[in-house]
């Protein structure tokens, strides 16, 4: 009953979502033909003008005369470090700040409380859906890559696109458990946005500063993560015992957190 209603609730924003992700790759695939002939007539001194190291080195592998390197580079940098980090997480905040906070603001928690379910069990059934529907449209999204990249003469297997989405959904997924954890703490639903939000934002500003950036929590979803996963260079093992593994414990925490909150909220 819990899962139904919270379906019910997100359905509409989930396909939203969706059709976002798959419309931004859709038209970054399209651009890519118009991109490469630009690169083949030489656009070197573009790297001169690049401040930060990190887009430097993205731009140097778009730019690799190898094409299918070039390419896979391009999917690493728009599909999984743009598409992934910028949409996939704006959906998690906007997915979670309600989870218990919409309820306390309709004046629906009580009745919800009331019902012949532990409450830890609302707060799973709830998350158990908003991670579905969060993170389904990011793997449904990248295989997607697959035909299209076949289309345009280009080959990229399946698994190197699962992986990055599965590393994908977990750093999606810490920041949902993180908007949930806050939705259990806070009152109303622009309390926990502007928390979320001002986390995200002090984050985002630390990883774009040199010498400081290594502590960001976007260093562990980045350029550098993706383009070795899909030049087959990083696999399950090396990418989970190095980031994958503090991910999960920051969700496991942080749903842990939720839990123990949501049992003592007084209404």
């Amino acid at each position: 009953m819990i899962a139904r209603k919270t379906w019910k609730e997100v359905r509409g924003m989930t396909f939203a979502y969706f059709l976002i992700l798959e419309l931004l790759l859709v038209l970054t695939l399209l651009y890519w033909p118009q991109l490469r002939q630009a690169i083949d007539k030489g656009m070197s001194g573009l790297l001169d003008l690049i401040p930060v190291d990190f887009a430097k080195r993205m731009l140097k592998d778009v730019m690799s005369k190898d094409p299918d390197f070039a390419y896979r580079a391009y999917i690493a940098a728009e599909q999984f470090f743009r598409s992934v980090n910028v949409i996939g997480i704006s959906a998690a905040v906007l997915l979670g700040t309600g989870a218990i906070a919409r309820e306390r603001e309709n004046g629906t928690l009580e009745f919800l409380f009331s019902r012949p379910v532990s409450r830890s069990r609302i707060l799973r059934d709830k998350t158990m859906v908003l991670a579905a529907s969060t993170l389904v449209p990011v793997f449904a999204s990248s295989l997607s890559v697959w035909p299209m990249a076949r289309l345009q003469g280009y080959e990229i297997a399946a698994a190197p696109l699962l992986l990055a989405s599965l590393h994908g959904s977990l750093f999606i997924l810490l920041f949902l458990m993180l908007t949930i954890f806050l939705s259990t703490c806070f009152k109303t639903q622009v309390h926990v946005a502007f928390a979320v939000g001002g986390f995200i934002v002090m984050e985002v500003g630390i990883f774009f500063v040199k010498g400081i950036r290594e502590i960001s929590l976007f260093r562990l979803s980045d350029y550098d993560v993706y383009m070795p996963i899909l030049s087959g260079t990083l696999g399950f093992a090396d990418l989970f015992l190095s980031r994958g593994i503090w991910l999960l414990a920051g969700i496991v925490v942080l749903y842990l957190l939720a839990r123990h909150r949501i049992t003592r909220i007084d209404l």
